[in-house]
C-alpha cells in the first residue's frame, strides 16, 4: 500500500530527494550488509522467498517476455514470491522517492543515464567472479563497464546489462544505388560521409521540398551521430575532474566547424529551424521512409523492424564515419540489472539469482527473440543479426558488435553537474546552425556557463 500511496504524492526531483536520503542512516549508501556481501558458491541454490522487484520494460514487448520468465522463475524456485513494480518509462522518479521512504527494492533496474542511483547498489564483482553460470566475458567489454562506476572513490560492478543502445547510421539503399553513390563501409571517413551526402540530398532551398542527406545527424547528446563525430574528431566537453570546459580546444572547433558545413556549406543536414519548416513529424523512421532523408542516426534498437515501420525501399545500416588518425568513439546507453544495498529480503541470494535468470544467455535470448532488440549478451545478440537479416533484408548486422566492442562509451555523465553544463552549449549550437552567431561566440558564451554550472553543483 505504501508504494502505492508513494506514486500519488507528485514527482520528486532526483537530486533533491536522493540528497534527503543521503541524510539518513550511513548504512544505507555506503558498503553494502554483511548479508548482502555474502556469495554463494557456484553450486549452492538459495531458499524461496519475497522479492520486491523495482523495473522499467519501457517497450511492451519486454514487459510481456519479463512477466514470463518472473512466472517461471517463481516455479523454478519454490517458495518465491515476486513483486513485480514495472515503472515505466523509467524509474528515476520513484526510485528516489522510495528510497526517502525507506523503502529499497530488491532488485532494481537503473540506466547509465541514473548516476544517483549507484551508491545504493551491491558490487557484484565478487559474485561475478565465483559464479559458474554467468560471466563477465559473455557481455560486451564496454556496456559491462559502464556500470562499473566509482562509489566513494571504489569502483563497483553495480549491475549486469540488458540491452545496449550504440549510435550507427541508417541509409536508404536504393536511393544510393540511383544516385551513383558507393554504399558505406566500415572503414569509411568522415570525408567519404561529405560525398556521400552530396550524393543523396536535393538542395533547393525550401525546406518543404527538399531532401537532405541525414537527419539527427549534427546534434551533440543523445543518439544523434554529431556527438560521435564530436568525439571521433579528438575532442572532449569536459575535462576528466569536471572542472574544464574543453570546446574552445582545437579538436573541438574542428569538430564544430566539420558539423556545421554540413548545414551551411553542403546543405547534407538541415538546420534546427529548417527542421522545423520541414512539413516532416513523427519517428525518425517513419520521416526515413518519406524519402527525404537519405539516412538518419540513432542507435540499433530504432531499426524499422523494431518500430514495426514497413520502409518502401531497402535500408541498410553502417557505423558513423571515422576520422582518420583520431579514436573512434560512438555514444552507449544501457539497462542494468543490480541487486540492493538494503532490500526488503534478506536473502540476496535470490535475488542475484534473479537478475541471472533476467540477462543471463536465456534470459536475454528470450528478450531479442519477443522484442527485436538489441541485447548486452554476446550470444543472444548474434540473434539479433539474424533476425534483422531476415526481417529487414539488412546485410550489416554484425557491424553493431564491432561498435560494441571497440567504439561505444558513456557520455560523462559521471561528471557532477554534467547535465547542467551541458545545457549553455547545447542551446548556443542550435543558435549557430540557425546562422544566429558564429562558433567562436557560442564557444565565448557557452564555455563560461559550463564551467559556472560544474562549479555550482561541485560545491554542493
Amino acid at each position: 500500500m505504501l508504494r502505492r500511496q508513494l506514486l500519488t504524492t507528485g514527482t520528486v526531483g532526483m537530486c533533491g530527494v536522493v540528497a534527503s536520503a543521503c541524510g539518513a542512516p550511513a548504512q544505507q549508501t555506503a558498503a553494502p550488509t554483511t548479508a548482502a556481501r555474502a556469495q554463494p558458491t557456484a553450486l549452492s541454490r538459495p531458499a524461496g522467498g519475497k522479492l520486491y522487484f523495482l523495473d522499467h520494460s519501457l517497450q511492451k514487448a519486454v514487459q510481456d517476455v519479463t512477466v514470463k520468465r518472473l512466472a517461471a522463475f517463481e516455479k523454478e524456485f519454490p517458495g518465491t514470491k515476486i513483486e513485480h513494480d514495472d515503472a515505466t518509462p523509467d524509474n528515476s522518479a520513484k526510485f528516489p522517492v522510495l528510497v526517502a521512504a525507506g523503502i529499497f527494492p530488491d532488485v532494481s533496474v537503473t540506466h547509465t543515464a541514473f548516476v544517483d542511483q549507484y551508491p545504493f547498489f551491491v558490487d557484484l564483482t565478487p559474485r561475478l567472479a565465483r559464479d559458474g553460470q554467468v560471466k563477465a566475458a559473455d557481455y560486451f567489454p564496454t556496456v559491462l563497464n559502464a556500470f562499473k562506476v566509482p562509489v566513494n572513490g571504489t569502483p563497483r560492478q553495480i549491475g549486469l546489462p540488458r540491452e545496449a543502445h550504440a549510435t550507427i547510421l541508417y541509409y536508404n539503399r536504393n536511393a544510393a544505388v540511383a544516385a551513383g553513390a558507393k554504399e558505406p563501409t566500415k572503414d569509411w571517413t568522415h570525408l567519404d560521409f561529405v560525398e556521400f551526402g552530396l550524393k543523396m540530398r536535393r538542395w533547393n532551398n525550401d525546406p518543404a521540398t527538399a531532401t537532405w542527406g541525414i537527419t539527427n545527424g549534427t546534434g551533440l547528446g543523445g543518439a544523434s551521430s554529431g556527438l560521435t563525430t564530436f568525439w571521433s574528431h579528438g575532442a572532449e566537453f569536459f575535462s576528466e575532474d569536471g572542472k574544464q570546459c574543453l570546446i574552445d580546444k582545437g579538436e573541438a572547433r574542428e569538430a564544430f566547424q566539420y558539423l556545421l558545413d554540413l548545414v551551411v556549406k553542403h546543405h547534407i543536414a538541415p538546420s534546427p529551424s529548417e527542421i522545423t519548416a520541414s512539413g516532416l513529424s513523427g519517428s525518425v523512421q517513419a520521416q526515413f521512409n518519406t524519402g527525404r532523408y537519405a539516412t538518419y542516426a540513432c542507435n540499433q534498437n530504432c531499426s524499422p523492424i523494431t518500430s514495426g515501420d514497413q520502409m518502401s525501399f531497402e535500408w541498410d545500416f553502417m557505423a558513423v564515419p571515422q576520422v582518420p588518425g583520431r579514436k573512434r568513439g560512438t555514444r552507449l546507453a544501457a539497462n542494468a540489472y543490480g541487486l540492493l544495498a538494503q532490500g526488503q529480503n534478506k536473502n540476496p541470494d535470490l535475488g542475484w539469482e534473479l537478475v541471472k535468470y533476467l540477462v543471463g544467455e536465456q534470459g536475454s535470448s528470450q528478450l531479442v527473440q519477443g522484442s527485436t532488440l538489441y541485447m548486452s549478451h554476446k550470444k543472444a545478440s548474434d540473434q539479433w543479426v539474424t533476425a534483422v537479416n531476415r526481417l529487414g533484408g539488412a546485410k550489416n548486422g554484425k557491424v553493431v558488435a564491432d561498435v560494441l566492442e571497440t567504439q561505444a562509451r558513456r557520455e560523462q555523465t559521471l561528471i557532477k553537474g554534467w547535465g547542467k553544463a551541458m545545457a549553455p552549449i547545447h542551446r548556443e549550437w542550435t543558435a549557430v546552425q540557425d546562422g544566429k552567431q558564429s562558433i567562436g561566440e557560442m564557444i565565448s558564451i557557452a564555455k563560461a556557463e559550463a564551467e559556472a554550472a560544474l562549479k555550482a553543483e561541485q560545491a554542493t
